[in-house]
């Protein structure tokens, strides 16, 4: 086994990300996702019927197209489904858990979900149709877009998560008996469209745009970044349990070390020390060499 120091992990693991930062696509024209679904829960026969649910998912999220792809760019995501039976009778209802992420920086878990299918239905989209399994599908996928998208250009992704808002306003009020959980989903994308959370969003295309940078000019990089782990400073002083704020260091803690590592002008690692004591010994370390 290789006797890799921790400065070496380190450097490893950024540069996996740097990888996939500056790879990612720039002619895709849709969402690409992956979707696994967990089925032991169900009686056999309901097992074998769905048995290639995962497979008409992930047909039915990457046939359509829902995005503008106005900085063409691919959206990746990543869904697991974990059905439960819940049918009465002829009509086959499931209950669901739902965990969807883009293997980076966003994720969303909902279990509160029930919906019905019939076996060997066509899962189609239509944007203004409600529908208790496609409309929860369209909620999330706008979320995850709205994040992305937020990324390319300050608040960019508000008219994804408005998107989102729409489409949790109608299924609040008009699935009738599998409206669970939809007042929880308005409250959610409420929240992101909402003052308390727009520093949040600002903050995240500052850091982005500076790291665009990276590759050909470091100090603008840097410039960029400072100021986005001062907006990350005063968003955690306001709210120190910031879940989102606290989950976008966790992704992002090792690209932040790396851009600073040979800078001269430390104080950014001083502050992340600050706000970051979780990953303290990685700050300290950069600190002291």
């Amino acid at each position: 086994m290789l006797n890799l120091n921790k400065k070496h992990v380190l450097k490893f693991n950024f540069i996996l990300l740097f990888v996939f930062f500056l790879s990612y696509p720039l002619y895709a024209q849709l969402i690409e996702g992956r979707v696994s679904t967990k089925l032991e829960s169900l009686p056999i026969d309901k097992q074998q019927k769905l048995a290639d649910f995962a497979e008409k998912v992930t047909h039915y999220i990457n046939s359509n197209t829902r995005n503008d792809n106005t900085w063409n760019t691919d959206v990746f995501v990543d869904m697991e489904l974990i059905l439960r039976d819940n049918s009465s009778g002829a009509e086959e209802k499931y209950s669901a858990e739902i965990l969807i992420h883009n293997n980076y920086d966003i994720q969303f878990y909902d279990k509160r979900w029930r919906f019905a299918y019939q076996s060997g239905d066509i899962l189609t989209y239509n944007e203004n149709a409600l529908d208790s399994f496609t409309s929860l599908i369209e909620f999330y996928l706008n979320m995850v877009l709205g994040g992305e998208y937020d990324k390319w250009g300050t608040l960019a992704g508000t008219i994804y998560y408005e998107k989102a808002r729409n489409i949790a306003e109608q299924s609040k009020f008009g699935l009738g008996r599998y409206q669970e959980g939809w007042d929880r989903r308005l409250e959610l994308v409420n929240y992101f469209l909402s003052d308390r959370h727009k520093s949040f969003r600002e903050m995240v295309d500052y850091y982005f745009y500076g790291l665009s940078f990276v590759k050909e000019d470091n100090e603008k990089a840097r410039k960029h970044i400072g100021t986005a782990i001062k907006m990350l400073d005063r968003i955690l002083a306001n709210d120190p349990d910031n879940e989102y704020a606290q989950t976008f260091l966790k992704a992002h803690h090792i690209e932040l070390v790396e851009v600073y590592r040979r800078a001269i002008n430390k104080d950014p690692v001083r502050t992340l020390l600050v706000i970051d004591p979780g990953n303290e010994t990685i700050y300290r370390e950069l600190l002291d060499n």
